[in-house]
């Protein structure tokens, strides 16, 4: 279960005797830690997603308060809890307040001062280290499924006890970046931001970085809304000045069938680097799905080296542009005048490049079966490039 405020809320608020002033709208977002803090000289050090806590010790005045409430919005933390009674009191957090909370989806919490800070603390922190454990756990079951789909012991049991085995539809999201070292501050505003995103939908999901990737594990309805979930991802990247290509695979009808999800959304995204185009869903592959279900990847080398090697040579020897020529003169049908246009060269020009192509190829290319061929080929050999 993800760690949103609104669960602490709910679970504690009449142990502790929470009030929530403002920011309902803002419960969703997901706890990281706890922090205590009495100043604005040490907000340097509140994280993102921090649960701050406060009594107002040094603030001590309405303005101070306001100052301090701006500074930890915008370090994103989840919410502010005040211990009112002594140094502040309800009356100090006034309308302005309020309003801004509001507008900025914040929520901020009194509670009285016979509760002991340490106390809630102490709760939220234990609640939050084994939220965390519990999290990884599943994350690594969901890794071991991936990947030893055959070592049920794996995996089997921490699946089975998880709200994933109440839903009945799967997608694998793989967002890739185009930068692989992205600092650790940038790492988790783009976890913590994501969560958040995704803890709106009220419905199981996992999202996690794995060597050079994010991996998002959506279910139920959040497959039904695929287009915004990826727009509200991208985004997230994009603030932290991370472009990112995003591959998604279909839609799996049983969590059993997640490891080829994870192939066709690896696959995809790896496609997208090839065509330059983002996002790229599975099913839109075309040729590329029977090219990644090859493990074997010299048949791939062998089919394209037969097919194009001869022209490759040529071209890195005489420094010409034949191969480059081919391929764009049978993707268009072989129409000379749409290759010449598209390369921006003279009709006379194409022309005589393929007649040198010939020369060198000793095949029919108005022979339909030649023609698949060689675009194959040119599809592997784009697809090579990646691997």
């Amino acid at each position: 279960m993800p760690l949103l405020l609104k669960n602490f809320y709910n679970a504690t608020k009449n142990k502790y005797k929470l009030k929530l002033l403002c920011g309902d709208q803002g419960l969703c977002q997901e706890v990281s830690w706890v922090y205590y803090s009495e100043d604005l000289n040490t907000t340097d050090y509140i994280r993102n997603g921090n649960l701050v806590v406060t009594t107002g010790m040094i603030i001590h005045s309405e303005e101070n308060l306001k100052k301090f409430i701006y500074e930890i919005i915008h370090r994103n933390t989840a919410g502010l809890f005040i211990n009112i009674g002594h140094y502040l009191q309800e009356s100090d957090i006034n309308k302005e307040i309020i309003d801004y909370c509001n507008v900025h989806n914040y929520p901020l919490f009194v509670f009285p001062w016979e509760i002991h800070i340490a106390d809630i603390m102490q709760d939220y922190l234990n609640r939050i280290v084994l939220g965390q454990l519990h999290e990884e756990s599943l994350t690594k079951a969901f890794i071991n499924l991936i990947h030893r789909p055959d070592q049920e012991e794996l995996y089997k049991e921490e699946i089975g006890n998880s709200s994933f085995m109440q839903v009945t539809n799967y997608c694998i999201l793989c967002f890739s970046p185009h930068n692989k070292q992205i600092n650790p501050e940038s790492k988790e505003r783009i976890l913590l931001q994501g969560r958040n995103a995704m803890n709106t939908y009220n419905t199981p999901y996992l999202f996690f970085p794995y060597f050079y990737y994010y991996i998002l594990i959506i279910s139920d309805s959040m497959c039904k809304n695929i287009k915004n979930i990826v727009t509200v991802i991208e985004n997230i990247f994009l603030h932290e000045s991370q472009i990112c290509r995003i591959g998604i695979s279909n839609i799996a009808t049983a969590w059993t069938e997640l490891p080829e999800s994870y192939k066709q959304a690896i696959g995809a995204v790896t496609i997208a680097a090839v065509q330059q185009v983002s996002p790229l869903y599975f099913e839109k592959l075309g040729i590329y799905q029977l090219l990644l279900s090859i493990e074997d990847k010299r048949i791939l080398h062998q089919f394209s080296n037969i097919r194009l090697s001869v022209l490759t040579e040529y071209d890195h020897i005489h420094n010409t542009a034949l191969s480059a020529t081919l391929k764009i003169y049978l993707e268009n049908g072989c129409s000379l005048q749409s290759v010449a246009e598209q390369t921006f060269l003279h009709r006379n020009t194409i022309n005589y490049r393929m007649k040198q192509i010939r020369q060198l190829l000793p095949v029919d290319f108005s022979n339909a079966t030649t023609r698949m061929e060689y675009l194959i080929a040119y599809a592997i050999e784009e697809y090579l490039k990646t691997q």
